[in-house]
């Protein structure tokens, strides 16, 4: 059986990543409200250029500017310089990524001048004069005082000689060592070399960040990130740990979004950004790799939410799940054992008006006839603090659905089973009524609502998010309601995900708990698993 699971599980892959097309697909869909109010002021001329930068950051930020599975011309840093400097040359107002080239090379920065500088000996001097121009914010980020930047002519010998002095520094092991070093220990001189490379030094700076683990050192690399990417994000003196992971999540999501400003892109990497540097590359790049971005709603990281939010929510459906199963199994062998009687009609007019009760409206009846206890309870795990009552009341509310609906399976296929010839075979050999139905007849008839736990898990969840929104329990769905109000792609699309990933799981078990109670539906599985393999 386990090689049947593994085999499921394989098959799981390529479902996953359908259904990660849908998710993706349907979550495009979703208006972000702040960058359409945006396009309109912008479309009527009311809005100064701030707020087209904020609307040209916040289509980056949620890769609105890449297309969405195949880019035929990934960007990287080098391409944007050149496109740039040709945009310099010729006075056009906006580069092809529709900045100012000015700006947009100045943001840049170092990274951008190992494609800049040793190319502008082939220019013109009136040409090369506007680039070096240009470069000047760059210079005085650097440090660089006493040039008069405004001067072609002494900003082309500026860089000339810059270029001679400091060109072996523009390179990945020059600035991992000088980065490395600063993490260690701050002086003068190491300062000085980081500011001097600028943003050549932003990988090698957040990747330090993310490993660092002390403040001290924390407050030092994002003090220079900061000054050099103009993303002002620093960490402050009495810092928590749930600010240092939200700071370090920050810097995660934000180099992100922006690496291809300040990295080349060569060899094989430019093949593979042609399906990884577009929307639904980087969409899977953050669902693979454990960081989902952050929440557009509160700034929070999306892992950390989950982390929190998750355990309780996966609490009210598994133990729902339980007693439903717990309840309606006993009512369902009642029912079949005592057909047509007064109980199995009693039983049946009771369990429908259950299974027509919406859960919304059982839920609701609940909150109301029993106050909310003051007594309050923390799940392990969860860190979220919620009452005990409220959290009973949901499990009971989540159930009652279930339990009608299992119960008439139960008796459906305990009926089927007892018309059986094996079941006439022992009753007519004296065996009491009682271990017939329990021993031989019972097994039998759980396979069919034993099938159905993978098919109900993903209708519990559902039914869990309703829940949570009317007793106020802290989990997935009380998030997800609010994600849905603030058009929270980014906290959705982690959901959507994960519940699919949940409900495979839920069906790759109960197809193992089948083979667990029939050894015809093993045989079956384990002679297909052979049959593929052959």
């Amino acid at each position: 059986m386990l090689r049947v699971a593994l085999r499921r599980m394989l098959w799981a892959i390529p479902t996953l990543f359908g259904i990660s097309l849908v998710v993706f697909f349907v979550t495009t869909l979703i208006p972000d409200p702040a960058a359409s109010g945006l396009t309109t002021l912008l479309q009527l001329d009311r809005v100064d250029r701030p707020a087209a930068s904020i609307l040209a950051a916040r289509r980056r930020a949620h890769f609105l500017d890449l297309p969405r599975f195949v880019n035929p011309h990934p960007e990287d840093v080098e391409s944007k310089a050149q496109a740039d400097v040709e945009a310099l040359v010729l006075g056009l107002p906006t580069s092809p990524s529709g900045e100012d080239p000015a700006e947009e090379l100045a943001r840049l920065g170092g990274a951008a001048l190992p494609y800049v500088l040793p190319e502008l000996e082939k220019r013109k001097p009136a040409d090369r004069g506007k680039v070096m121009i240009a470069l000047a914010p760059v210079a005085e980020r650097m440090g660089f005082t006493g040039t008069r930047f405004e001067d072609p002519d002494e900003a082309s010998r500026f860089w000339a000689r810059f270029w001679e002095d400091r060109a072996l520094d523009f390179t990945g092991p020059a600035v991992q060592r000088a980065v490395n070093r600063i993490a260690h220990e701050e002086t003068t001189l190491r300062v000085r070399d980081i500011l001097e490379v600028d943003t050549f030094a932003l990988g090698d700076l957040v990747r330090n960040i993310e490993e660092a683990d002390d403040n001290v050192t924390m407050r030092r690399l994002t003090g220079l990130a900061s000054h050099v990417s103009g993303h002002h994000v620093v960490l402050s003196e009495d810092a928590s740990v749930a600010e240092v992971r939200r700071l370090k999540a920050d810097w995660h999501e934000w180099w992100f979004v922006h690496r291809e400003d300040y990295v080349a892109i060569e060899g094989s990497s430019r093949i593979a950004a042609r399906f990884l540097d577009t929307r639904y590359g980087k969409w899977i790049l953050r669902a693979t790799g454990g960081r989902m971005g952050l929440s557009s709603r509160d700034g929070e990281p999306i892992a950390d939410k989950l982390l929190r939010r998750a355990p309780l929510t996966f609490a009210l459906t598994f133990l729902s799940l339980i007693l439903s199963y717990a309840l309606a199994i006993p009512l369902g062998v009642i029912a079949a054992a005592r057909r047509g009687e007064a109980v199995d009609l009693l039983l049946a007019a009771l369990l429908f008006a259950l299974y027509s009760l919406p859960t919304f409206w059982v839920a609701e009846m609940l909150a109301h006839a029993f106050a909310a206890g003051s007594l309050s309870v923390t799940l392990p795990g969860a860190h979220v603090a919620y009452s005990r009552t409220s959290f009973i009341l949901a499990v009971f509310a989540l159930s009652l659905g279930s339990i009608a609906l299992l119960s008439r399976y139960e008796r459906a296929s305990l009926l089927e089973v007892l018309r059986q010839d094996y079941i006439r075979t022992a009753r007519a050999k004296g065996v009491p009524a009682y271990r017939v139905l329990v021993v031989h007849a019972l097994r039998n008839a759980l396979m069919p609502v034993v099938t159905l736990a993978g098919m109900q898990l993903p209708t519990s969840f559902g039914g869990a998010f309703v829940v949570e929104e009317v007793f106020r329990l802290p989990g997935l769905g009380y998030e997800t309601l609010r994600a849905v109000e603030a058009h929270d792609t980014a906290w959705l699309t982690t959901v959507l995900l994960l519940l699919s990933v949940v409900a495979m799981v839920g069906l790759i078990i109960t197809d193992v708990a089948a083979g667990a109670l029939d050894p015809r539906v093993r045989d079956i599985m384990l002679a297909r698993a052979g049959d593929q393999r052959s």
